[in-house]
């Protein structure tokens, strides 16, 4: 479970450990020469209740500072989330001992509430850092320092012991807290950019022939194998509408109202979730090479996609090293160096079954626009907008493909680079140099997708 979360980071896990354990027991000594030793071990533990947090929300930072920090409106919904709850059991430690240790509830609560505030203000604006600020985090926090500190008066209140922190410390430690409130709110008016997190609105139901259709999509890839009776419609800013539906283990989506492109979705089987991946009739077979993963997927293409098959180039790639996941057969036609918007792909497990399809039916644009941005100039564009330096950044292949902007086909450069743990990306014009789509994305944070080209 620790090697999962942390992601084989075995050496910060004991690094944070360490620099706990140390600073609570320096703590504890130093507070062992002024009261007795029962009280002196509250403000070790309180000590080790605070290096902890901060190891956590310090590490793994992306690299790359973004001034920016997200306010969610609604303030309960992230009580629902593991990550809230997790926060809360993170720092309900930090006011539960800060209360033991002051005997003073009130002021642990003040200063857990100016600790967890310093945190959030730090992962956005530190250079060394870099993580993502959202009041999210300041809410959940704050809930589990005063949650701790309520299970701190009800100890008080039951077990004498030790003598309250003296008024003249109190004092000293408001005139610091204050100063360091006016710093964290200098910097949210003068640096931090606020963001306001987008409420999901409600899901639009699909209509009877929307559904149909969905269906006949189905049935012209899967014969009578599925069948859906309601769906929902996403609409889409930037693009096609898609309407979307669950299956059994998984789902499905096709672009509206143009029905171009069908995207379908089942759970793998090496997930432990049960069988829900495809089996094709009379195609599907235990696969243990990338040949047999084309073969088996040329032979669907063929009854089902022939369209995927005409004049275009195939590639396979494993999902993972070992294999053990499968491999994606990807279809595509290209104009000498030009990619088209054609896009078929299929991803075929071990097991011969297909976990995932994305057939994208698209005739080849015959009038294109004239090309006036070459590889150099639309990197330079890319990073002007990313704010990089290009020795800051791992370049990754650009592809050089044709993609519908508005009503019209574009060429476009998709271009990508990685700075630290963030992962940046963007398309260039090839005519105008225009920058579109430019997104900044943790890296642990993106949906596995398969190589190739968005549709």
């Amino acid at each position: 479970m620790i090697k999962a979360v942390f992601q084989d980071h075995l050496t910060f896990l004991a690094f944070a450990i360490t620099a706990t354990l140390v600073a609570g027991i320096v703590a504890y000594l130093v507070a062992a020469r002024h009261i007795d030793r029962a009280h002196a071990g509250f403000y070790g533990l309180w000590a080790s209740s605070t290096i902890g947090p901060i190891a956590l929300t310090t590490w793994g930072g992306s690299g790359i500072l973004s001034f920016r920090c997200t306010i969610n409106p609604s303030v309960t919904e992230v009580f629902t989330t593991t990550q809230g709850q997790l926060n809360i059991l993170l720092f309900a430690p930090f006011g539960l001992f800060a209360a033991l240790a002051t005997r003073r509830p009130f002021f642990g609560i003040a200063v857990g509430v100016l600790f967890t505030s310093t945190v959030e203000t730090a992962q956005g604006t530190l250079p060394f850092v870099t993580r993502l600020c959202d009041t999210d985090d300041l809410v959940t926090n704050t809930v589990g320092i005063f949650l701790g500190a309520i299970t701190g008066v009800i100890i008080c209140h039951k077990f004498r012991y030790g003598t309250p922190l003296t008024p003249a410390m109190v004092r000293r430690t408001a005139i610091v807290g204050i100063a360091i409130s006016l710093l964290i709110a200098g910097t949210w008016v003068t640096v931090i950019n606020p963001e306001r997190a987008v409420v999901p609105a409600e899901t639009p139901t699909a209509s009877a022939h929307q559904v149909q259709e969905l269906n006949l999509a189905l049935r012209g890839t899967f014969g009578a194998t599925y069948e859906v009776e309601e769906a929902n419609v996403h609409n889409n800013i930037d693009g096609p509408s898609t309407l979307n539906a669950p299956l059994p283990g998984g789902f499905v989506e096709l672009t509206w109202p143009d029905k171009e492109k069908l995207t379908v979705h089942f759970t793998p089987t090496s997930q432990g979730e049960g069988t829900y991946a495809y089996w094709i009739p009379g195609v599907s077979r235990p696969v243990r090479t990338a040949d047999d993963a084309e073969q088996v997927a040329t032979l669907f293409a063929e009854r089902h996609t022939p369209w995927g098959l005409r004049d275009s180039k195939v590639k396979v790639w494993p999902i993972d090293e070992k294999q053990d996941l499968g491999w994606v057969v990807e279809y595509r036609r290209w104009r000498g160096k030009l990619l088209m918007p054609m896009r078929l792909d299929i991803l075929i497990e071990p097991s011969g079954r297909m976990t995932d399809l994305i057939a994208r039916r698209v005739d080849d644009p015959k009038s294109l626009p004239r090309i006036k941005i070459g590889e150099e100039a639309a990197w330079k564009r890319f990073d002007a907008k990313h704010n990089l330096k290009p020795s800051d950044a791992t370049r990754e292949q650009p592809v050089y493909l044709v993609e519908r902007h508005g009503d019209e086909w574009r060429i476009h450069w998709r271009l990508a680079a990685r700075v630290g743990g963030m992962s940046l990306s963007g398309t260039v014009d090839a005519t105008t140099g225009e920058v579109r789509n430019a997104v900044q994305t943790p890296v642990g944070d993106q949906t596995p997708v398969v190589e190739g080209i968005p549709g």
